[in-house]
């Protein structure tokens, strides 16, 4: 395959695939910052081995393994062990369990980009930053209560458009 090729093939990869993989990995990691520290690493590796794109049946797949891998390797690079109690959900869930969750992982992101600019910042200021309201207030510059109302409509958009999804994540 073409440079150019495999370069554009690997951009759509990166682009279609980069937040949910992120999202995938903060179930893991517990930190945003780490989880896209993981989900860059992948895509470095997976440019690194480039010249195999062609023959991954599924990039997709492919993707979410070696994230989940990448993160457990880093988890377990950093504690010696870890009870059972404590591993992280997917760890747990069979191979289509982890599909579903991924794909459910997507359409959640779908969601989120499809709201209004401002309400999805808001939005994610509270649920993936964990921000508190006031707290978004003054950076925005909005009232508390004009943030609770964004975040309000949001949470209330999603679970209109898929609430299985919704449930899964915000319940």
């Amino acid at each position: 395959m073409e440079h150019d090729q495999l370069e554009k093939k690997f951009s759509n990869h990166f682009h279609t695939h980069y937040r949910p993989l992120c999202l995938h990995a903060l179930h893991y990691m517990g930190s945003v910052e780490e989880a896209e520290d993981v989900v860059q690493e992948t895509f470095v590796s997976l440019w690194d081995k480039r010249e195999q794109l062609g023959t991954i049946q599924s990039v997709k797949a492919y993707l979410y393994t070696a994230v989940r891998n990448n993160c457990l390797t880093r988890i377990r690079d950093a504690k010696p062990t870890t009870p059972i109690d404590q591993l992280p959900p997917d760890e747990l869930l069979t191979e289509e369990e982890q599909a579903e969750r991924a794909e459910m992982e997507a359409r959640i992101w779908k969601m989120i980009d499809e709201l209004p600019e401002r309400r999805r910042e808001i939005f994610l200021m509270a649920k993936r930053d964990g921000m508190s309201y006031k707290e978004i207030a003054t950076e925005t510059g909005l009232t508390v209560k004009t943030v609770e109302n964004h975040v309000f409509r949001a949470m209330q958009s999603l679970r209109s458009k898929d609430f299985s999804a919704y449930l899964f994540f915000f319940a």
